[in-house]
């Protein structure tokens, strides 16, 4: 049966994650009797999300609507962001991601992983 109880937090974790600006979002003890903690920080301030912009997209495979690929193209994009967003918010079970992994996982949902031939082979 698990250990239900709440470990204490090491004092120096609650201090580096208190530093940074971080709050702890949850701790628990795991069947081995070690513990863990989750935690979340805010975006540093130089962000790029938060850069201020004109958002002008950047277009690498600009294609208008008189190419005939356009609508296909733009299914497959769809798809590989709804796979970014997913994988970055474990299906959503996550409200406060990181959008770093999110453009990480966009490039991997259009282009596959960093594999010789983009499989996973897990």
């Amino acid at each position: 049966m698990a250990d239900t109880r709440t470990p204490p937090l090491p004092p120096e974790i609650e201090r580096l994650v208190s530093e940074s600006g971080g709050k702890i979002d949850s701790m628990g003890v795991l069947p081995d009797g070690s513990g863990f903690a989750t935690a979340s920080f805010p975006l540093p301030k130089d962000h790029w999300l938060t850069q201020p912009g004109h958002n002008d997209p950047p277009a690498p495979f600009k294609m208008g609507t008189i190419d005939l690929r356009r609508r296909e193209w733009a299914e497959h994009i769809r798809a590989a962001a709804r796979y970014a967003i997913r994988a970055s918010t474990m299906n959503g079970a996550i409200e406060d991601f990181d959008p770093d992994a999110m453009v990480q996982n966009m490039v991997i949902g259009m282009l596959g992983y960093w594999t010789p031939d983009g499989d996973s082979h897990l």
